[in-house]
C-alpha cells in the first residue's frame, strides 16, 4: 500500500473524529460531575463574581486554566442565561480540539511514512477510544489535552524554521490545560533526545537540547502570566485542588519511585498501577467488565510499556513508548488514586506506539514474498480486532455513561443538590465527598472531602486526621449526604454522632432502578444509587485541634453502646489541646466488656484529667473503677467539669489512666472530648 500523500486527509480525520465525539455527546449526554466544580467559579467570573467557588472566598478550586476559562466564556456567549447552552458551547470546542488531534496524529503518520493501515489504525483508535471520547464531550478540559500533546509530538518530528516556537507554544497549551503537563512534556523531550534518529530530526543531541531549551522559554513567557495572575489573586500560584488531595497515603519518596520503575510491569493486577487502564473503561474494576477484557488491556499495556527497550525499533515506536511507560510510573506512584480523567493522555502515546511498531512490521513486510503477505494479513487482522474490541467497549461504555446521566447524576445527585437549595438556610454548610451536582446545585457553603472546595477541609485534616467523625466533629456541619458504606463507618467509629447530633432528614435512593439495568459495569453505578441527608438537630461541642496518645500498646477505635470510644491501654494519656474560649468539659469513660469478662480480669484503673497552663499543672478531677467486682463501674462513666481561665495561654488536658496492681486488661477508654 502506498504511504497517506493526500492533502485533505487531515481535515477528513478531524472532521471524523470530532463527529463521533459530537454524536457520544449526543447520544449520551454525560457531563461529569467535576464539571460542575469548575463551572461553578466559571459563572461566578461570568457574572462579576470573580473566579471563585464561594463568592468572596478567593480559592483556587480548580485545576485547568482552560478548563475554567472556556467554561466561563461559553457562559458569557450565552449571555449569562444558559448552563446548558454554556455546557454545549464548551463541548463544540472540547470536539473542535479532539478533531484537531486527529488531523496532526494523520500528519504525524504522513511526516513519518505510516502505511495506510497503521495510520487508520491510529485515527479510529482515537475515535473509539471510550475515555477520551466521553472526557472530551463531558466537560473536562481532556480535548485540549489530547490536541497540545498531539502538537507536541508533531512539532518535535517536523524540522522546520520555527521548529521552536511550534515546540513552545504546544508546551505552553499543555500547562494552560494541565499544570501536571510538565510530566508529558519531559518525558516525551526526553524520549526523542535519548533514542535522537539524527537522519529524521536532523538534529544532534545538542541541537535538541537547545531547541528544547529555547522552546522552554518561550513557553515559560506564555504560562508566566497565569502564575503571576493566580498568584496575585489568591496567594498562590499551587491550585487547592492539588493541596487537597495531598495528604493522603504514604510520604513520596525518590526510593519509591525507583521501585515503582522496576515492579511496575510485574503487579499489573494492582488497582494502583495504571499500566492496563489506558486501555479499560472508567473505574472498570468496581466490576461489571468482562475479565477478558482486562487481561487482554494488561497486556497491551505492558507491551506499550517494554518497546522502548528493543534497539532495533524506530525512534517514533520507542518514544512514545518511553512516553507511555514514564507516564504510568508518574500515576501509578503520585497520585493517591489514578482517577480516568488522569489516562487519556497516556491512552494517546499507547496509540501512537502500537500504530508506529505496526508501520515498522508493515515496512519489513514491504520487500514481498508469501511472508511478506502473511505478515500484513497478521498486521490487519490484528489491527482490525483491536478496533473492534476498542469500539465495543465503546459501545458499552456509552450505554453506562447515558444511565449514569439519567439516573445517578439527574436522577439523583442533581435532586440532592436541589433539594438543600431548597431547604437549606442561607449561610448553611454542608458535608459529602461528591461535590459536583450537590455543591453546585444546592449552592451552599460546602466541606467536601478532601476539600477541593474547602480550606476549612484542608485544616481540620491537617489537625485531626482524615477519619470522617473526627472531622464532622471538628467542622460542625449543617448538613451531612451520606452513602450507605459511609453511614456504617461512621457508626462504626462513634454512633452517637449520628444520632444524637444529627436526624434523619431525606433519602434518595434509585437502587431499584439501577439494579435492573442491562449495562456493564452497573456496580459502578450502584456506588452512588443511595444517600441518606442529615440535619443537625443538636450543637456539637468546640472543634479539637490536636490530640496525642501515650500508650504502652497502640490505641484503636470502639464503639460501646452509643459511645465511640479510643482505647488507650493503662498507663497511658490522651492529650488534648484546649479551645481558647471553652469553659466547661464533657467526656466519657470507662472499660470495654472485654477488659472485665472472661478469665484474668482487669483489677482496675485511676481515671484523672489533669490540667496544664502557663507552668501550672493540677488534676482536677479522678475516678477509680473497678469493673470486674463492682457491676455499676461496667457502665460508661461521665465527667462534666469547669475549665480554669486560660485566654491567651497554651492550655492542655492530660486524660491519664493508671494501672492498678497489675496491668492485665487495663484497656480503658475515652470518648471524645466535648467542650462548649
Amino acid at each position: 500500500m502506498q504511504s497517506i500523500t493526500k492533502f485533505r486527509a487531515p481535515l477528513l480525520a478531524a472532521l471524523v473524529v470530532a463527529g463521533v465525539a459530537l454524536g457520544f455527546a449526543l447520544a449520551t449526554n454525560h457531563t461529569w460531575e467535576d464539571y460542575y466544580i469548575t463551572f461553578r467559579s466559571s459563572k461566578n467570573l461570568a457574572t462579576g463574581h470573580g473566579l471563585v467557588f464561594n463568592i468572596g472566598d478567593r480559592l483556587h478550586t480548580f485545576t485547568s486554566p482552560l478548563g475554567v476559562l472556556l467554561p466561563a466564556l461559553s457562559y458569557l456567549l450565552t449571555a449569562n442565561s444558559s448552563d446548558a447552552g454554556a455546557l454545549w458551547i464548551f463541548r463544540l470546542m472540547s470536539c473542535a480540539a479532539l478533531g484537531g488531534a486527529a488531523a496532526l496524529l494523520w500528519m504525524i503518520a504522513r511526516q513519518r511514512k505510516f502505511a495506510l493501515i497503521p495510520a487508520l489504525f491510529l485515527i479510529a483508535g482515537l475515535a473509539t477510544e471510550a475515555k477520551t471520547v466521553d472526557f472530551t464531550i463531558n466537560g473536562m478540559e481532556t480535548g485540549f489535552m489530547i490536541l497540545f500533546l498531539t502538537y507536541a509530538i508533531w512539532a518535535h518530528i517536523t524540522p522546520a524554521k520555527r521548529q521552536w516556537a511550534h515546540l513552545g507554544g504546544a508546551w505552553a497549551g499543555l500547562m494552560w490545560t494541565r499544570p501536571d503537563s510538565f510530566i508529558y512534556i519531559g518525558l516525551v523531550a526526553a524520549g526523542f533526545w535519548l533514542f535522537n534518529d539524527q537522519a529524521e530530526s536532523k538534529h544532534s543531541r545538542k541541537e535538541l537540547f537547545l531547541l528544547c531549551l529555547r522552546a522552554g522559554l518561550l513557553t515559560t513567557a506564555l504560562y508566566l502570566p497565569w502564575l503571576l495572575i493566580a498568584w496575585g489573586y489568591y496567594g498562590t500560584p499551587v491550585p487547592h485542588t492539588i493541596t487537597a488531595k495531598s495528604g493522603i497515603g504514604d510520604v513520596r519518596t525518590f526510593g519509591g519511585v525507583i521501585k515503582t520503575i522496576f515492579e511496575i510491569p510485574f503487579n499489573t493486577g494492582y488497582s494502583s498501577n495504571t499500566l492496563n487502564q489506558p486501555f479499560l473503561p472508567s473505574y472498570y474494576m468496581i466490576g461489571g467488565w468482562p475479565a477478558e477484557l482486562i487481561s487482554y488491556a494488561r497486556a497491551l499495556g505492558t507491551v506499550c510499556a517494554l518497546l522502548w527497550l528493543l534497539p532495533f525499533l524506530r525512534s517514533t515506536v520507542r518514544v512514545a513508548s518511553f512516553a507511555y511507560f514514564g507516564a504510568n510510573v508518574y500515576l501509578s506512584y503520585f497520585p493517591y488514586f489514578p482517577f480516568p480523567w488522569y489516562l487519556p493522555p497516556v491512552t494517546l502515546l499507547g496509540l501512537i506506539t502500537i500504530a508506529a511498531f505496526f508501520s515498522q512490521l508493515w515496512d519489513v513486510a514491504s520487500f514481498g514474498g508469501m511472508k511478506s503477505r502473511a505478515l500484513k494479513r497478521t498486521i490487519t487482522v490484528s489491527a482490525a480486532v483491536m478496533l473492534l474490541v476498542s469500539a465495543w467497549t465503546m459501545w458499552e461504555s456509552g450505554r453506562q455513561l447515558a444511565a449514569q446521566q439519567e439516573f445517578i447524576e439527574d436522577g439523583n445527585r442533581r435532586k440532592i443538590g436541589e433539594w438543600l437549595r431548597e431547604n437549606a438556610e442561607t449561610g448553611d454548610t454542608v458535608f459529602m465527598e461528591p461535590l459536583g451536582y450537590i455543591g453546585y446545585f444546592s449552592d451552599l457553603k460546602t466541606y467536601d472531602f478532601p476539600g477541593m472546595s474547602s480550606r476549612e477541609m484542608v485544616e481540620a485534616r491537617k489537625q485531626v486526621g482524615n477519619d470522617w467523625t473526627d472531622l464532622i466533629r471538628h467542622l460542625r456541619p449543617d448538613w451531612l449526604v451520606l452513602r450507605p458504606h459511609e453511614i456504617r463507618r461512621l457508626n462504626d467509629r462513634d454512633r452517637s454522632l449520628l444520632s444524637h447530633f444529627y436526624t434523619h432528614a431525606k433519602t434518595f435512593n434509585v437502587l431499584e432502578q439501577v439494579d435492573d439495568l442491562p449495562v456493564r459495569g452497573r456496580e459502578y453505578l450502584i456506588h452512588d444509587s443511595q444517600f441518606t441527608v442529615f440535619r443537625n438537630i443538636k450543637p456539637m461541642g468546640m472543634p479539637i485541634k490536636n490530640i496525642q496518645y501515650e500508650s504502652p500498646f497502640p490505641v484503636s477505635f470502639q464503639v460501646i453502646g452509643d459511645y465511640g470510644v479510643t482505647l488507650v491501654h493503662a498507663p497511658g494519656t490522651m492529650t488534648v489541646d484546649v479551645p481558647e474560649n471553652a469553659q466547661t468539659l464533657k467526656i466519657s469513660y470507662g472499660y470495654p466488656p472485654s477488659a472485665y469478662e472472661g478469665a484474668d480480669p482487669t483489677d482496675g484503673a485511676e481515671f484523672s484529667i489533669e490540667w496544664k497552663s502557663g507552668g501550672e499543672e493540677k488534676v482536677i478531677v479522678t475516678q477509680t473503677l473497678r469493673p470486674a467486682t463492682n457491676p455499676a463501674d461496667q457502665q460508661m462513666q461521665t465527667f462534666e467539669i469547669n475549665i480554669p481561665p486560660h485566654e491567651g495561654m497554651d492550655a492542655k488536658l492530660i486524660f491519664r489512666t493508671r494501672s492498678l496492681d497489675t496491668m492485665n486488661k487495663d484497656w480503658t477508654c475515652w470518648g471524645q472530648p466535648e467542650f462548649r
